[in-house]
């Protein structure tokens, strides 16, 4: 059970192509009594990717957003994300949140093309 940053949710889409940037929206709860100094880690298939905020101050009940992103490999992915808070000489892990995110393919906007016929010149 978290102490002061509750992960309310993760947002990030079930599936992507190859090569995209895959953006995740990690929701953080302060669910202290004080402000705190809130943070979040994550990593896909044991690599990190960065976020946009480091760390920041939120007040008592107050949830902020946690924007990373990374590009989608070759394959299906796990993320994990950890949120922690600063107890005045370390940060500290809280809470944790795990999703899959399966690799889909490209598909043209024309469907299937059927050649008619074909004239050599």
């Amino acid at each position: 059970m978290a102490k002061y940053a509750d992960i309310i949710k993760v947002e990030a889409p079930s599936s992507a192509i190859e090569g995209t940037t895959v953006i995740v929206d990690v929701s953080v709860k302060n669910i202290g009594t004080s402000d705190e100094n809130l943070a979040v880690t994550a990593v896909f298939d044991s690599t990190s990717f960065p976020f946009q905020f480091d760390y920041l101050l939120v007040s008592p009940g107050q949830t902020v957003i946690f924007r990373g992103w990374f590009t989608m490999p070759s394959k299906n992915v796990g993320i994990t994300a950890w949120s922690w808070y600063w107890d005045g000489s370390d940060w500290v892990q809280d809470d944790r949140y795990e999703k899959q995110i399966s690799l889909s393919q490209a598909t043209s906007e024309f469907g299937s093309i059927e050649i008619l016929r074909y004239e050599r010149r």
